[in-house]
């Protein structure tokens, strides 16, 4: 038994975090959900005051039926116009996302449909013992809006309290009236249980909506990060070599639609096998590393970066003549030359970089592997003529 009230209690402070966990959205619902109902409910209140105005011209002035037109036509009244007033508050707290205010808003209206409801079947009893209004709005109440079940209950509480005091002041038959206010507690019981059956299936919802929400962000994040690895050189983060081509592609079609050069660098480390032998692999990879930042901060936002493959990079200049590519490779080598990389605070490795360039024309056409083949033929007679040099 005890066990049973331990998980019992378990639950219940499980579900008051849940709760507090779903309330904005709540909220937020409620004020749509108002917004909706709140000039559907004036219109039929309006319609109710039609009626009994019509009612007032045919009964008799000192008769319980002329009280009880007069009665609900002023609650009717009443009722329509604060509820219009409502749907002005609904879209000024909507506009405004005043949460506090939204909250009390929800509440003020439940309780006063409920007030209301109290007076209608208080009224009635001048000329029927039904308590039909106060039952169909404790069941309405449980099912429109969505309240916290604490918070259902005090207010459930509380209009059953004014029912019960109501029913003794206008309904005098002992019989009637205790029939009646055993009625109300079932309305009341009634009206809770489907609040709090509502609010909990909202609550699950919210929440496994919230978890499918963040397991989808996580999944989008892998995605992204997988669709970065396929396109990104994992060691340096530069573009690998299918990426580069295809992008290489993209930028040839486009100067040629625009009638533009487009020159390609082909840059290969001078030695580099030579780095590896002497200070190790780990060394050769920081070198790598190294050379595509320097690389990276020395080009132009708009032009592309790649590491083809071990020691060898390659970078695309859109809108580039073959001078101004020349003039570009010979300041990327000398800036690489003037970069030694601090090596485990014990020596610096000296880095020098052979450069190939090819260009093209718009009126020459040339694709992406013919590009790539004529700066390739300039690296490997800059390596011919000695390396550390632009051919």
């Amino acid at each position: 038994m005890k066990i049973r009230i331990h998980d019992f209690l378990n639950l219940l402070a499980r579900w008051r975090g849940e709760h507090a966990r779903v309330q904005d959205q709540a909220t937020s619902a409620n004020l749509s959900r108002l917004r909706a109902v709140a000039p559907l409910v004036a219109a039929l209140n309006a319609v109710h005051v039609l009626i009994f105005a019509l009612q007032l011209v045919r009964a008799p002035v000192d008769s319980n039926r002329y009280r009880w037109a007069v009665g609900l036509l002023i609650t009717h009244l009443t009722m329509g116009l604060t509820m219009l007033a409502v749907a002005g508050l609904v879209r000024h707290l909507q506009r405004t996302h005043q949460t506090r205010w939204s909250q009390a808003l929800t509440i003020g209206v439940a309780l006063t449909t409920l007030v209301f409801s109290v007076a209608v079947a208080s009224i009635d009893q001048w000329v029927t013992p039904a308590i039909t209004p106060f039952l169909i709005t404790c069941m309405a109440g449980g099912v429109i809006l969505y309240l916290a079940p604490r918070v259902a209950a005090g207010m459930y509480l509380a209009a059953y309290m004014l029912f019960y005091v109501a029913m003794g002041i206008t309904q005098h038959d002992p019989e009637q009236l205790l029939s009646n206010r055993l009625n109300g507690v079932t309305a009341c019981l009634l009206g809770l249980l489907l609040s709090v059956l509502l609010w909990r299936k909202f609550t699950t919802i919210t929440l496994q909506q919230s978890e499918l929400e963040k397991v989808n962000a996580e999944l989008y994040a892998r995605h992204r990060e997988l669709e970065q690895l396929t396109r990104q050189d994992g060691l340096t983060g530069l573009f690998n070599r299918t990426t580069f081509a295809d992008l290489s592609r993209r930028e040839l079609d486009r100067g040629q639609r625009q009638g533009s050069a487009t020159s390609i660098l082909l840059l290969d480390l001078d030695h580099f096998k030579r780095i590896n032998d002497t200070w190790g692999h780990p060394a050769g990879d920081a070198v790598l590393r190294h050379i595509a930042t320097v690389i990276s901060t020395a080009v132009r936002s708009s032009d592309l970066v790649g590491r083809l493959g071990g020691e060898e990079f390659t970078v695309l200049l859109p809108n580039t003549s073959v001078q101004a590519a020349r003039d570009l490779a010979e300041k990327l080598r000398q800036r690489i030359a003037d970069a030694p990389l601090p090596w485990q605070d014990i020596t610096t490795i000296t880095i020098t970089a052979s450069i190939g360039v090819g260009a093209t024309t718009a009126q020459e056409k040339r694709d992406f592997d013919s590009l790539y083949s004529l700066a390739d033929k300039a690296l490997y007679k800059a390596k011919q003529l000695g390396r550390n040099r632009v051919a």
